[in-house]
């Protein structure tokens, strides 16, 4: 039995110090020299420091990243060459005494140094499949501090690249730090927010090409899911999604619906709905759910579409909810009673998926109608119109009114423009240099637009002399509730005309 002591930290580092010191070349070539000496591969495997742990821990604990290099590729080199693989596994996937392994020490190193050296390191550890997901004591993974507070970029590209992370992966390191959902949610959006800023959305694109995969599990669709449509940014009250739809190219966006529709027909095969009719306002509602959100400008998907000129968007997302009311048939008394399912109380068509969205309103109360007048987009103004029926139709082009008072219709005529605009100035509710803006807008409006709009009027109140006694039936919304939502805007500038 050896008597010997067991080798330190302190020892090695001494030695190899105190020996590089008499040395004129580079530190890579005299340690290669130097683990062949005598027993130094020994010592460099069995030497523990005083949290326990090894000398590459070490040396990247003392940010030493060119110097840890060396002692990875010169030991993984030289154990190999000695047919000394296990030595390899075990002295990479050793843990110190608070259980922190390499890739926590290294994660702590990239805070401050994402450079060449590190990245090398990083990958190596990568190739050979040492776990950067594994917990310590405290239950801080390294990929947590890869992510929190500041996500290293480089780093997570690389882990991106050699497919080993994924959503799951990244949902538990955040689980880490945030206990509470609201607070998991603001960290996952800030990650996501800061990858489509300043990553080029490769994380998003990684994590949304894993979801949409046929290996794919239900688990993995359902964290993506809440990732894309649900966590929402604090500053801005947007989700991925939302950024998403003025940044996403076709392929990418197809995906993000495909994903969106899986999950939740999972979710509803999962209720166990009894009839299609249940079925169909389950699905309805939990797309409205996902796709009725606004960030706090108001501005949901449709005006995100519209200013991104993204008419293939618009389409897709219009096509996903009915113009019908959504019920369910529910057993009273033995009796199967019909009862109303709202996708959106606030809406004057508050059963209706396809009218709640396409009557959400900014914070000037602009519909998606107004803002593709406004922006002169006829493209985008014959989307959302389009399969509309004419009583709906005829409402919207001359009914429903934006902050300020004005219709479609009143758009067109320069007098009513400027009249509505006036008496928001006075209220105190818009400045000279917004209603110049305003008023420019209106007045740029072409001739394109302003001829569809009257032939569209035209063709209805033709089709209602015939058959409705001159007058277009009411429309599938509430004009009166439309009424009682408007904002100051609207209500001053309807005293002052």
């Amino acid at each position: 039995m050896s008597t010997q002591p067991k080798p330190t930290i302190a020892t090695i580092d001494a030695d190899i110090r105190a020996r590089f010191g008499k040395t004129m070349g580079k530190f890579g070539s005299f340690f290669l020299n130097w683990i062949k000496f005598e027993d130094n591969s020994d010592k460099l495997y069995h030497a523990l420091g005083t949290k326990g742990e090894n000398y590459l821990q070490f040396k990247l604990s003392e940010n030493d990243v060119l110097e840890a290099l060396v002692v990875l590729e010169v030991a993984k080199s030289y154990w190999e060459q000695k047919q000394q693989g296990k030595r390899v596994f075990t002295f990479l996937n050793h843990e110190d005494s608070e259980q922190n392994g390499i890739w926590h020490y290294l994660a702590d190193t990239l805070r401050g140094n994402e450079g060449r050296e590190t990245m090398k390191i990083a990958h190596t550890l990568l190739a050979l499949d040492v776990d950067f997901s594994r917990a310590n004591k405290q239950g801080i993974s390294p990929l947590g501090k890869i992510l929190v507070p500041t996500p290293k970029w480089q780093s997570i590209n690389a882990l991106i690249q050699t497919k080993h992370l994924s959503i799951e992966h990244i949902d538990r390191a955040i689980a880490e730090r945030a206990k509470e959902d609201k607070i998991r949610a603001h960290f996952m959006s800030m990650i996501f927010a800061g990858d489509l800023a300043d990553n080029r959305g490769l994380l998003s694109q990684h994590v949304l090409k894993q979801a949409v995969m046929p290996q794919a599990t239900k688990s993995q669709r359902e964290t993506t899911c809440r990732l894309f449509f649900e966590y929402k940014n604090v500053q801005d009250g947007s989700t991925a999604f939302l950024k998403l739809i003025s940044i996403t190219n076709d392929g990418m966006f197809e995906d993000l619906l495909n994903l969106l529709q899986q999950n939740v027909d999972e979710t509803v095969t999962a209720m166990a709905a009894p009839d299609v009719v249940t079925k169909k306002a389950y699905r309805q509602v939990l797309l409205c759910r996902r796709l009725l959100r606004r960030d706090k400008s108001l501005q949901g998907v449709l005006l995100k579409a519209l200013y991104a000129k993204k008419y293939g968007h618009m389409r897709k997302m219009v096509s996903l909810l009915l113009h019908d009311d959504m019920h369910i048939k529910k057993s009273v008394r033995g009796e199967l009673v019909r009862q109303d399912i709202p996708v959106d109380q606030t809406s004057p068509a508050p059963t209706n998926p396809l009218l709640s969205l396409l009557l959400q309103r900014d914070r000037e109360n602009n519909t998606i109608f107004h803002a593709a007048m406004l922006e002169n987009d006829l493209r985008a103004l014959g989307i959302c119109l389009f399969g509309l029926p004419s009583n709906d139709v005829y409402a919207i082009l001359t009914r429903v009114p934006n902050g300020y008072g004005l219709t479609l219709v009143d758009l067109m005529n320069a007098d009513k423009v400027k009249a509505n605009l006036m008496a928001a100035m006075k209220a105190g509710l818009l400045d000279q240099e917004q209603a110049k803006e305003f008023l420019q807008k209106a007045m740029a409006i072409d001739k394109e637009m302003r001829e569809s709009i009257e032939n569209k009027l035209q063709e209805i109140s033709e089709l209602a002399e015939t058959s409705r006694n001159g007058r277009p039936p009411e429309p599938n919304f509430d004009i009166r509730k439309l009424a009682e939502t408007a904002n100051p805007m609207k209500k001053a500038a309807v005293v002052a005309s």
